[in-house]
């Protein structure tokens, strides 16, 4: 909550879970049980290879589908997965190649699924001044 405060956002009080920007674009967040989200043989796997037990505990969700609330979203997301020492999971429009998984994991950690990666806070910062950097929802 103090991430979406610290960029502006305002709480709607009707609807705790909802936030909304200045210009009255809706975000929402909410926790939710660690499996609920990705399946746990998944979440092993990645645990495995991050040597850390792996969890999906807080979903950031936009309620808008504008292409120019991507980068607002993934903004707040970086700077949670700072905040707990967590990751991002962000999905490629095309598998990502190597050049961007290797450039990606030289500044940080990142860890692919297939046509998505897990990213720490300093890869999804390096994603988000990537000239390729693109938002899939």
């Amino acid at each position: 909550m103090e991430e979406l405060a610290a960029v502006g956002m305002t709480r709607d009080e009707g609807y705790p879970g909802y936030w909304f920007t200045a210009g009255g674009l809706a975000y929402e967040y909410w926790l939710q049980a660690p499996d609920c989200e990705i399946e746990p043989a998944e979440l092993q796997l990645i645990a495995k290879i991050a040597g850390a037990a792996m969890r999906c505990d807080v979903v950031l969700h936009t309620l808008v589908s504008d292409p120019t609330d991507g980068p607002a979203l993934a903004r707040i997301a970086q700077r949670v997965a700072g905040r707990t020492d967590g990751w991002v999971f962000i999905e490629f429009r095309v598998p990502p190649s190597a050049l961007l998984l290797r450039h990606l994991s030289s500044v940080g950690r990142c860890i692919e699924v297939g046509n998505a990666a897990y990213l720490d806070a300093a890869a999804m910062e390096a994603w988000l001044a990537h000239p390729d950097y693109h938002f899939v929802k």
